[in-house]
């Protein structure tokens, strides 16, 4: 990928408000004071807006060499949603996010997380209400504000797992795990450190070219659990455990039961795929 690029992009949580304006009258949810409970109704509303890269692969077919023009700011994701029950990944949602967050009188901040794949691979935000700081995460589908205090670790219960976040001291740094009754796995770490959003749009950009766009990925928050889909694999996961199927035979019926996604969007994303896969197998040669 080219890198040219990377300088164009000026985000600004205070635009958008027409976006902001939408999602509210979208989800019927009324204005109130900026308080913890209404910032929980908030995330418990935007979790409706699923995890999906299939709007990101279509947009960088378009282009190849991604710009400010390619990126899904928050007017093209909750037209998407509301049109084609589409969503984003962890930049344009956590962008998003933090418009309204920053737009219903919050003071919030987005920081860079490290995963097994690589570092500064995810984002979250970071929220400080009446001097706490939680952290709130829609790209990991943390559905509730969760504290965040070196002095002490902090558990919360999701829908389809226990979340604990662990300080460690000897590096600065938050590692966040996620635990059922069976097992318990590290999934990310970040430092509380507000991200510049031009070093946000950097990390944003250079997304298009990461090994998460070789395949259809999608998670979202069911009643009781996680669905989780990448390529013809899903899983889905609840407190006490993992059902795992093979979804191959009846993608498109699986994915618009449980997304509301339709099997014209699929095939563009999938055609996309194949499309941009083959492009950067050409440029290896």
């Amino acid at each position: 990928m080219r890198t040219e690029h990377l300088q164009k992009i000026h985000l600004d949580p205070t635009h958008h408000a027409d976006a902001v304006q939408t999602f509210f009258e979208a989800f019927k949810l009324p204005r109130k004071p900026a308080t913890l409970n209404f910032l929980a109704e908030i995330l418990e509303q935007f979790a409706r807006i699923p995890y999906e890269n299939i709007s990101k692969i279509i947009k960088y077919n378009q282009s190849w060499h991604p710009d400010f023009n390619d990126i899904r700011l928050p007017e093209e994701v909750i037209d998407d949603h509301i049109t084609h029950r589409l969503g984003g990944t962890c930049f344009s949602l956590t962008f998003f996010l933090q418009c309204i967050l920053t737009q219903s009188g919050y003071l919030c901040y987005p920081v860079m997380a490290d995963m097994r794949a690589g570092p500064n691979i995810h984002c979250c935000l970071i929220v400080i209400l009446d001097s706490v700081k939680y952290l709130v995460d829609p790209g990991y589908v943390l559905t509730q504000p969760m504290e965040i205090n070196p002095q002490k670790p902090k558990l919360y219960r999701t829908e389809f797992a226990g979340v604990e976040l662990q300080f460690d001291q000897s590096n600065l740094h938050y590692n966040l795990f996620t635990f059922n009754k069976n097992e318990t796995k590290w999934r990310y770490r970040f430092r509380d450190r507000a991200v510049p959003l031009d070093e946000f749009s950097q990390h944003w950009l250079a997304s298009f070219g990461w090994n998460s766009m070789h395949g259809i990925c999608l998670t979202k928050v069911m009643k009781g659990g996680l669905i989780f889909v990448h390529k013809n694999f899903m899983r889905e996961t609840t407190f006490t455990g993992k059902k795992n199927f093979n979804i191959r035979k009846d993608y498109h019926a699986r994915i618009h039961d449980i997304f509301g996604i339709g099997k014209q969007i699929i095939e563009q994303g999938r055609a996309a795929l194949e499309e941009n896969l083959k492009r950067e197998r050409e440029q290896l040669l």
